[in-house]
């Protein structure tokens, strides 16, 4: 029976912990986090509206301090912003 409840504990710790890993997007190791990322871009003004790592980038969804909405592509590694577009309210 413990080994029976020790067993349905730990299936259920290691589901969380997975939903968690599938809720967030993880990058690459001497990647920065979402996280990470968000908190830079918050620091230059940028409200995040969405933001998920795709094709070797972070792909962000922001709302500058003036509410236009914009689309950034940022390098992972370094957190820059390397391309900047007007957010057209596409679904990518």
């Amino acid at each position: 029976m413990f080994t029976q409840a020790a067993l349905a504990v730990g299936l259920l710790v290691g589901s969380a912990s997975l939903a968690l890993a599938d809720s967030t997007t993880i990058a690459a190791t001497g990647s920065m986090s979402v996280a990470q990322v968000s908190s830079r871009l918050q620091a230059q003004g940028l409200t995040i509206r969405k933001i998920k790592l795709d094709d070797g980038s972070y792909k962000v969804k922001a709302t500058d301090a003036a509410g236009h909405k914009q689309k950034l592509s940022v390098n992972p590694q370094t957190g820059d912003v390397i391309s900047k577009g007007d957010d057209d309210g596409g679904d990518d």
